[in-house]
C-alpha cells in the first residue's frame, strides 16, 4: 500500500497497482498533488508500455491535511481511488 522511492524524495505516500504482463502496462493510483498543497489529491493513472502515463478522469478523491481526522480522511480518499480503478478495470475486461 506505501510504497517509497517513487518520488524525488522518499514521502512514502500511499500507491496501488495493477500490472498486466502480457500487454506491460499497468494501472495505478497515486498522489497527484505536491504535498505543499492545501488540498490532496489522488489520481488514477493508465501506463502504457514504454510511453509514460496516461490520466484516467475520474471523481474527485480529495482531503485536506491540515484536518487529518476530518472526513474525508487520506485513507478514505485511497479506498475511493482504489475502487474506482477497480470498477474502471472491470468495465475495460467487458470490452476484451
Amino acid at each position: 500500500m506505501y510504497a517509497g522511492g517513487l518520488f524525488v524524495e522518499d514521502r512514502r505516500r500511499p500507491i496501488a497497482q495493477w500490472f498486466n504482463p502480457a500487454l506491460g502496462a499497468a494501472m495505478l493510483v497515486a498522489p497527484e498533488t505536491s504535498p505543499e498543497w492545501p488540498v490532496q489529491r489522488f489520481g488514477i493513472f493508465y501506463a502504457p508500455p514504454e510511453t509514460g502515463f496516461e490520466r484516467v478522469h475520474s471523481s474527485p478523491h480529495e482531503w485536506h491535511p491540515r484536518e487529518p481526522r476530518q472526513s474525508p480522511t487520506e485513507q478514505e480518499a485511497f479506498l475511493a481511488a482504489v475502487a474506482e480503478a477497480e470498477r474502471f478495470l472491470q468495465a475495460e475486461m467487458s470490452f476484451v
